[in-house]
């Protein structure tokens, strides 16, 4: 008896290993993901991280930036690229077929060295204009040596309604660049901006009287083009449209990675 069971077991072993392995019914995913620091020199290409949201689909790119997803099912996917002291970049992948899918090459950037180390709430002054509701001292710490005269740092704000404001949730955001004095100030490294919040400009967004605007500061690069180092690197979120235009929202990708919030009552 028992050898008779052994070799019913044994029967059914080699019949399932005699069964054809199910065809794949996705596409394979390749490209190549670079890195560059604040600068703009090439950094090694090992080490980033490729992933498809949602999917139990993850890669690291090898020592010439390759990698290689399989069997990605057709469908609009998002492709998640990442790497430790780098910016997340986010893509639209859309697979239509099993057909070989040939992404585009990534160029992951540097996260900025500026960053913002206090937001202060000041008063107004005589150049306020007649409907600022608001305004902040910005204390940043910049690299004197990556950030000389003309060179210019960058401050990145984003204003929301909510306290989890930040560079992918947000109403709006703007860029406040500076350099320093000519000559070279004689403590270099920090600087102070002020930021004025104004009364037309809140409506606008939705604000109404007595509701809390959510400000979050981050230190960011300077495209090399409009005076400052590297390059500002971003994607567009095809996901959630921006609440207060409607339009598919913007994302810097390479913010400093210590923000500084504050908040203040809409009068």
């Amino acid at each position: 008896m028992v050898v008779g069971s052994l070799a019913v077991l044994s029967g059914c072993s080699k019949s399932e290993a005699d069964s054809p392995t199910p065809a794949a019914t996705g596409a394979t995913v390749s490209g190549v993901v670079l890195a560059q620091d604040e600068v703009l020199r090439p950094l090694g290409k090992a080490g980033t991280t490729v992933q498809v949201e949602g999917l139990n689909k993850q890669v690291v790119t090898d020592e010439q930036g390759n990698y290689e997803l399989k069997n990605i099912e057709p469908g609009r996917h998002v492709l998640n690229v990442s790497r430790a002291g780098m910016g997340t970049l986010r893509y639209e992948l859309e697979v239509k077929s099993p057909a070989p899918v040939a992404f585009p090459t990534i160029t992951l950037d540097q996260q900025s060295s500026t960053q913002v180390t206090s937001l202060t709430p000041v008063s107004k002054t005589s150049n306020s204009l007649p409907d600022e509701v608001a305004a902040f001292e910005c204390q940043v710490a910049y690299n004197p040596q990556l950030y000389p005269a003309p060179k210019m740092y960058a401050v990145r704000l984003y204003v929301g309604k909510t306290s989890d404001v930040s560079n992918v949730r947000y109403l709006e955001s703007s860029q406040i660049s500076a350099s320093e004095s000519t000559p070279a100030p004689a403590v270099r490294g920090t600087a102070k901006l002020r930021l004025a919040f104004h009364a037309s400009s809140l409506r606008s967004l939705g604000f109404a009287s007595g509701e809390k605007v959510h400000l979050v500061a981050y230190g960011s690069a300077k495209d090399v083009q409009g005076g400052g180092i590297g390059r500002e690197a971003f994607y567009f979120e095809p996901y959630v449209l921006n609440p207060a235009t409607g339009q598919i929202q913007r994302v810097e990708a390479n913010l400093n990675a210590n923000p500084v919030r504050a908040d203040f009552t809409m009068p």
